[in-house]
């Protein structure tokens, strides 16, 4: 049996890395959207090319967001659901960085 100390110490750490790849991730996605406003693309292309930007900090994102809601005892399914719409929510950040970033 797992003891509480150990237990709490796993989830620190899982949470931890959460944090990491959830920074990472959007600092990733905030740095594009800086990038394309600097470029000079229109919100349309901007979207199209968001679905595309920093897919390797995105899958290191949803692996640490679903490592932890499992290991948290949330079932696999809703872990994904959660990390789909957390990952929906920093594109929507990302987005509204590149709206305010925009010259008037």
């Amino acid at each position: 049996m797992i003891s509480q100390v150990l237990l709490i110490a796993l989830m620190a750490s899982a949470q931890g890395n959460l944090a990491s790849a959830r920074t990472t991730y959007s600092k990733c996605l905030g740095a594009f959207a800086r990038e394309q406003v600097k470029s000079g693309s229109d919100e349309a292309a901007f979207q199209a090319k968001l679905a595309t930007a920093c897919k390797s900090e995105e899958a290191a994102f949803r692996s640490a967001s679903i490592a932890t809601d499992v290991s948290a005892k949330i079932a696999k399914a809703t872990a994904e659901r959660n990390a789909t719409e957390e990952i929906g929510y920093i594109h929507e950040n990302a987005v509204e960085t590149f709206k305010a970033s925009m010259p008037q």
